[in-house]
C-alpha cells in the first residue's frame, strides 16, 4: 500500500488557527437533515455538478438525488449521524424530517455512522425492496448492487422484506432476497468506503474539539434557537456559556458544518465528539489527520482513496477503546488489530491525557498529576502494521500539542 504523502504542517496550521480565531462569530445553525458536507471526485445532486462554493447552501430535499461517479460524498442526517456515499452510488432523500428521516439507496454502496441515537426518532433506510430500521449508535454498510446486502459493523437494525423479519446486531448481514438470510458479516473484507468514512471522522472529531473549546472559552453562544434533534427545547441557548443541546453548525473558519453535541459521543471507529464544557476533559491524541485533495476530479490513488495531506491535529479519543491511530486500515479486522496496537503503545506510554495534563483513566474519568503526556508530551512512533498503513511521517502524541489542519484555502467541506 502507498504511504500518504506528506505536506507541511506549519502551513497547514495557519489556515488552522486562522480558521480557529474566526469561530466565535461565525456560525450558521442547520434547521433540517440533508446538508452535503463534503465531496470528492466527480458527484452531483439533483443533475447538477456539486461545486466548493455552494455546499453551505446545498441540502437533500424531499426527491432529490444524489449521485457519484468517481468520487465519494459525505452527508449529514440528524445531529451525530454521517451517510457517507461510496463511488457509482445513488442516495435518494424521501423525507428530510428531524424525527422521521427517510432515505432511500438506488445503487452502490453507502455506510452510515450513527454517533447520537436518539430513541424516539426514527430513521429509515429503504433499499431493494427491504426496509432497515437503526435502532442503536454504530456503524452500518448498505450494498445496492448485485445480492444487495445491510451489514452491522457495529450497532443493531431491526431489517424487513415482505413478510420476513430480522433484528441483526454487530457482526451480522442480512441478504435481500425471499428468504432474508442472515449470515456472518466478513469482517475481512477490504472497502475502500469503510476506510474512507474513519478518515472523515477523525477530521470531524478535531473540528468539533477545537470549536467546542473556543466556544466555550468565548461564553458566547450560537445565536438563538438550533437543530436540538427536534427533541430539544430551542437547541443551543441557556446551558453552559449559552450552549444546550446537539446540533449543527456551519463554520465560515472552516468552511464546513460541524456537530456540536450537549455532551460527549463517540463514533464507532473510536474518535469522540465532546461538546462546550466537556472539551476540556476530553483525553486526546495529537496525530496526522488527513487533509482530502482536488475538487472535482478523483483523488484515488492506485487501489485506494486517498488524500494527498496530512496534517497534526488534536483529536479526542474513546478512552474505554481507543481508534486506530496514525494508520489506514481498509477492513474493520484490520482496523481492529490497529486498535489492540494503539491502546498497548498508549498504556506503555503512561496512558492517555487531557490537553492540560490531566490522566485519564479508561473508564474515562480524570486526575491530576504530571507526567510524559503532559503539554507537548513525549511521542509514540506510529508505525504501520502488517494489515494497516502509517498516515504520514509524523509521531503520535498523547496530551496537548500543535493544532495543524484544517487543510485548504476550502476548508473541510469539500475535497481540496
Amino acid at each position: 500500500m502507498n504511504q500518504l504523502l506528506p505536506l507541511s504542517a506549519k502551513v497547514l496550521g495557519g489556515f488552522f488557527v486562522a480558521a480557529l480565531y474566526a469561530f466565535p462569530q461565525a456560525y450558521t445553525i442547520s434547521a433540517k437533515p440533508g446538508a452535503v458536507n463534503f465531496f470528492e471526485g466527480n458527484a452531483q445532486l439533483d443533475g447538477q455538478p456539486l461545486t466548493s462554493a455552494s455546499l453551505k447552501a446545498v441540502f437533500m430535499n424531499a426527491g432529490s438525488l444524489l449521485e457519484t461517479r468517481d468520487g465519494k460524498v459525505e452527508v449529514l442526517l440528524t445531529p451525530g449521524i454521517f451517510l457517507r456515499v461510496g463511488d457509482n452510488s445513488r442516495v435518494r432523500m424521501l423525507k428530510p424530517s428531524l424525527i422521521d428521516t427517510q432515505i432511500a439507496i438506488e445503487g452502490g454502496e453507502s455506510m452510515l455512522e450513527v454517533d447520537e441515537y436518539v430513541k424516539d426518532a426514527h430513521l429509515t433506510i429503504s433499499m431493494h425492496g427491504g426496509l432497515t430500521q437503526i435502532e442503536k449508535n454504530g456503524l452500518y454498510r448498505f450494498m445496492a448492487d448485485g445480492n444487495a446486502s445491510v451489514a452491522v459493523i457495529d450497532g443493531k437494525v431491526e431489517v424487513s422484506f415482505g413478510d420476513k423479519r430480522a433484528s441483526l446486531g454487530k457482526g451480522h448481514e442480512a441478504l435481500l432476497t425471499d428468504a432474508l438470510k442472515v449470515k456472518d458479516f466478513d469482517k475481512s473484507q477490504e472497502d475502500e468506503l469503510f476506510a474512507w468514512s474513519n478518515i472523515r471522522s477523525q477530521y470531524n472529531a478535531s473540528l468539533t474539539y477545537q470549536a467546542a473549546k473556543t466556544a466555550y472559552g468565548s461564553g458566547g453562544g450560537y445565536g438563538n434557537g438550533g437543530y436540538g434533534n427536534g427533541l430539544y427545547n430551542g437547541g443551543y441557548f441557556g446551558g453552559m456559556n449559552g450552549f444546550y443541546g446537539s446540533g449543527w453548525y456551519w463554520s465560515n473558519g472552516f468552511s464546513s458544518w460541524l456537530w456540536m453535541p450537549g455532551g460527549e459521543f463517540f463514533s464507532p471507529f473510536g474518535w469522540g465528539f465532546y461538546g462546550p464544557g466537556y472539551a476540556y476533559y476530553a483525553p486526546v491524541v495529537t496525530v496526522p489527520v488527513a487533509v482530502a485533495g482536488g475538487v472535482g476530479t478523483p483523488v484515488k490513488r492506485p487501489g485506494h482513496p486517498l488524500p494527498v495531506a496530512t496534517a497534526m491535529m488534536s483529536v479526542p479519543v474513546n478512552p474505554k477503546h481507543v481508534p486506530g491511530i496514525g494508520v489506514y486500515s481498509a477492513s474493520p479486522a484490520q482496523y481492529e488489530v490497529a486498535r489492540i496496537q494503539s491502546a498497548r503503545l498508549i498504556a506503555a506510554s503512561g496512558g492517555l491525557r487531557t490537553a492540560s495534563g490531566a490522566h485519564i483513566s479508561s473508564s474515562g474519568s480524570t486526575s491530576s498529576g504530571s507526567s510524559s503526556f503532559g503539554s507537548g508530551g513525549s511521542s509514540l512512533a506510529s508505525g504501520s502494521s502488517a494489515t494497516s498503513r502509517s498516515m504520514g511521517t509524523s509521531s503520535m502524541s498523547s496530551g496537548g500539542a500543535s493544532h495543524g489542519g484544517g487543510g485548504s484555502s476550502g476548508g473541510g467541506h469539500s475535497g481540496k
